[in-house]
């Protein structure tokens, strides 16, 4: 592997000037919306986190300053309602998930070896909209409603009839943020499998860059049913529908399961990159290969995997029957015997090694200490008996921050010192560093050790006072002055960074002599990050540096400061990571910007109740993002030609080796999710109900539903000729393909808003009605979004502007055939579901 050296002193190649110029975000105001580079945008997520992160530990020290004292009356039971339920809502919505992208945006690229992410405009895309999400969510407060149904809102609490216009902003804002986080999962999944350094197959990958593929798989999965439960919500308290309300059919237990299967898997989704991040650090400070790499990688799998089966976990009260529930007591086990895995393997990482005990190896012992503790609690509620005794009191409270702030604040913090010489170019100041350690290590112990005996002794959660009958007035005014420490020391620490930011000493290129990728770059990164594609042979490229006699040295020295006329990165192979292409990325623009503005504009209009003008404001945003995706790139000819000729890899591509591809499955897996989210709250309800339809509601069926479905399969015919005509290169063939496609398609949502406007029963009549309108209105929906793409594709065929094997139109062509057939699916499935099923079973 090739190093970059810090040759500031050295006169600087032309080249080189030109490569970083064009690699360079804009400066000013404009500038700053228009950034796309992965780095500014991680540090901003990061940044707006540990911002939201500050208030909600405010909010934390209200919640305990009420505590302190029974029946205290600092706040009353609104006011904490308010702030418990905006406390929970932050640190879980707001600071933990985006962090661990806004990280993973900045380091992923400089761990593999990649200039940038893959979709550099949805990663602004998404940061606009977390912030816009986030901002929704706290200007409830400007309007004196704020959120009170608790961080998981509960149904019927959330529903229409029993909170007020907060939980409109609660919600919306939420989705916001729920996009955001499943488009930086997308980035995150396609830039690891496709843009590695050469020769990083994947058992060289860093464990850390394991972590955050596998969650971000877990995101597309985890994130999409509480988009859709949010959704479900807002549609039951906007417009009437009944999915939730009990007295119409609804189910409050269709939203715990919803949510619940996002909120257990969440839990891992945070807990994972913390894992990385302590292997980083343990491999790092005792200068040791990590021990069982491959059992590591195994225990992040499994739990991976099994965090989607412990989804009623949190339902063992709910009324659920015990057979099934012991179902997820097994996989709560089979999750700690994977984490204990990890556990081990780092101390045998440890043995027999003298580790250097600097402030990030501090926070990682104060991990093991905090974490175990929280891992022996969690195998005690993964109990049903016990469970059923401490359910909903503070030794669930207890637990869950032994687990989220041992498991996952404390390695982010020794992820932040471990990496900020490398963030900032800046060494943090020790002494202050320790201090805030080891405050904020014994703050947190006295804060929530003390909550497990509150808890134990039967004092309720989310309760805004107590009696002191109940005997837990000193173990909570302890625990009210251990919260105080505790924020004391996260202040101290903070502060003390972002001092040393801007005044701490100069920090060297590879201060713990680490032995990743990113060390091997100045401190901090130049803004092209890699000046050519590094070549890598093993698992510490800097402890082990690759041979110049590797052939693929031939293709990063010809990519050295090259495209200079436009932004591009190599593609690697999923496997193996030999070279396959060149992936052209754009530049600064402000679309992404204006498009997250045009939603916004939708979500205010609907908590506005202007319903037109949400409407108008969504199909704004939609044209903008088409804009976005049709704009072709800006790509010079005659650099183009030189560099095809001298590359044996060419400089655009499409189908597998294409980023395009792998973002459209990433984009079909996020639907597919959704629609298996409403099949299942179709059957849900229906089990649950005494008759089916409802009320009794006119049974689905007639010659109607059959008709419209039927150009769906007409269809598949057009997809046929138009792959035809593609293989036997005959445009003819291909432009008579896919308008015959779209004729059909026409036909397919014509008809289906016709048999909808003439069901006998309205969307608000039960909770059948509604969801019958949902499933049988979602393909439509996706009909229009593919007709739009298929649309596109033609009209790129029909004007013969590229040639006939240009990659961007086969491209064009492979993903708009691919979306379309995956609607035509889930339109013969709705059939299916609502029009056959109910007469066979």
């Amino acid at each position: 592997m090739t190093t970059t050296q810090d040759r500031s002193h050295d006169k600087i190649d032309p080249a080189e000037q030109r490569f970083s110029e064009l690699w360079s975000s804009p400066t000013g105001l404009k500038g700053f919306i228009a950034t796309v580079n992965n780095r500014p945008i991680g540090k901003r997520y990061m940044v707006t986190a540990l911002i939201f992160f500050s208030i909600a530990v405010a909010m934390a020290l209200l919640i305990r300053a009420q505590l302190a004292f029974p029946r205290n009356d600092l706040l009353g039971p609104d006011a904490y309602n308010g702030v418990f339920t905006m406390h929970g809502s932050t640190m879980l919505y707001l600071f933990a998930v985006p962090f661990i992208e806004g990280l993973g945006l900045y380091l992923i690229p400089l761990m593999i070896g990649a200039r940038d992410v893959a979709f550099p405009r949805l990663s602004s895309f998404g940061y606009w909209l977390y912030l816009f999400g986030g901002v929704t969510m706290y200007a409830s407060f400007l309007f004196g409603q704020v959120p009170d149904a608790g961080w998981t809102a509960y149904t019927p609490l959330s529903g229409p009839k029993y909170s007020g216009l907060g939980l409109d902003f609660w919600l919306l804002g939420l989705s916001m943020v729920e996009i955001a986080g499943l488009g930086a999962a997308v980035e995150i999944v396609v830039t690891i499998l496709k843009f590695r350094a050469p020769g990083m197959a994947i058992h060289r990958m860093p464990l850390i860059v394991w972590a955050y593929l596998i969650i971000g798989v877990m995101i597309i999965f985890a994130f999409t049913p509480l988009l859709l439960g949010t959704m479900l919500l807002e549609m039951d308290r906007s417009f009437g529908t009944r999915f939730f309300d009990v007295d119409r059919g609804g189910s409050s237990l269709l939203w715990q399961h919803l949510f619940w299967f996002f909120g257990h898997p969440e839990v891992y989704i945070i807990f994972l990159p913390a894992t990385g991040v302590v292997t980083s650090v343990v491999e790092t400070f005792s200068r040791r290969r990590v021990v069982a790499y491959k059992l590591i990688l195994a225990a992040l799998m499994i739990t991976g995997f099994v965090s989607f089966g412990l989804w009623s976990h949190h339902m063992f009260t709910a009324g659920l029957p015990d057979l099934p529930m012991l179902f997820f007591t097994a996989a709560s086990f089979m999750i700690a015997l994977a984490s204990g895995t990890q556990i081990f393997a780092w101390i045998a990482t440890l043995w027999g090694t003298r580790p250097r005990f600097s402030v990030p190896f501090l926070y990682v012992l104060g991990f093991f200490f905090i974490f175990l503790n929280g891992g022996f609690t969690g195998v005690m509620v993964a109990t049903m008996p016990f469970d059923w005794q401490v359910h909903d009191t503070h030794f669930v409270v207890a637990h869950f921050h032994h687990v989220l702030i041992g498991g996952a604040v404390f390695p982010f913090l020794a992820g932040l010192h471990y990496w900020m010489p490398k963030l900032t170019g800046r060494m943090f100041n020790d002494r202050f560093a320790k201090l805030g350690f080891w405050v904020a290590f014994l703050g947190f112990n006295i804060t929530f050790v003390p909550m497990y005996f509150i808890g134990a002794f039967g004092m309720r959660r989310r309760v805004y006072t107590y009696s002191e009958d109940l005997g837990v007035t000193d173990l909570n005014l302890i625990s009210s002055l251990g919260a105080i420490l505790l924020a004391f020391g996260l202040a101290t620490t903070l502060l003390n960074l972002l001092i040393s930011m801007r005044k701490g000493r100069v920090a060297p290129q590879n201060p713990w002599e680490a032995g990743t990728l990113e060390w091997s770059l100045p401190s901090p990164p130049p803004s092209y990050g890699f000046e050519k594609p590094p070549v890598v042979e093993d698992l510490y490229p800097e402890w082990k540096r690759a041979s110049l006699e590797n052939p693929l040295h031939t293709i990063s020295e010809t990519l050295k400061f090259r495209p200079l006329s436009w932004r591009g990165t190599l593609v690697t192979d999923v496997t193996d990571a030999r070279p396959q292409a060149v992936q052209y990325l754009p530049g600064p623009t402000r679309i992404p910007f204006v498009a997250a503005v045009a939603l916004l504009a939708a979500a205010v209009s609907v908590l506005a109740k202007t319903y037109i003008l949400a409407l108008v404001a969504a199909l704004c945003a939609s044209g903008i993002i088409a804009r976005w995706l049709y704009r072709d790139p800006q790509i010079a000819e005659e650099e183009f030609r030189e560099l095809s000729a001298r590359l044996k890899v060419p400089l655009s591509s499409s189908g597998s080796v294409s980023a395009g591809w792998w973002g459209m499955l990433g984009l079909i897996g996020i639907i597919a999710t959704a629609y298996g989210g409403l099949v299942y709250a179709y059957y849900y309800l229906w089990l649950y109900s005494e008759s089916w339809p409802q009320f009794g509601l006119p049974e689905p069926g007639g010659l109607s539903p059959v008709l419209v479905t039927s150009p769906l399969i007409l269809s598949l015919f057009g997809v046929w000729m138009s792959k035809r005509g593609r293989a036997a290169t005959r445009p003819g063939m291909l432009s008579f393909g896919l308008t015959t496609t779209c004729f059909f398609g026409t036909l397919f949502v014509l008809g289906g808003i016709l048999v909808l406007a003439r069901v006998p029963f309205g969307i608000d009549e039960s909770a059948y009605s509604s969801i019958y309108y949902i499933l049988n209105g979602f393909p439509l929906l996706l009909a229009i979004v593919a007709l739009g793409l298929l649309g596109a594709t033609l009209r790129r065929v029909l004007s013969r502007k590229e040639a006939f094997n240009e990659a961007r139109l086969v491209l064009w062509l492979q993903n708009s055939e691919l979306f379309w057939l995956f609607t035509a699916l889930l339109g013969v499935l709705s059939y299916l579901v609502t029009q056959v099923s109910p007469h066979l079973i």
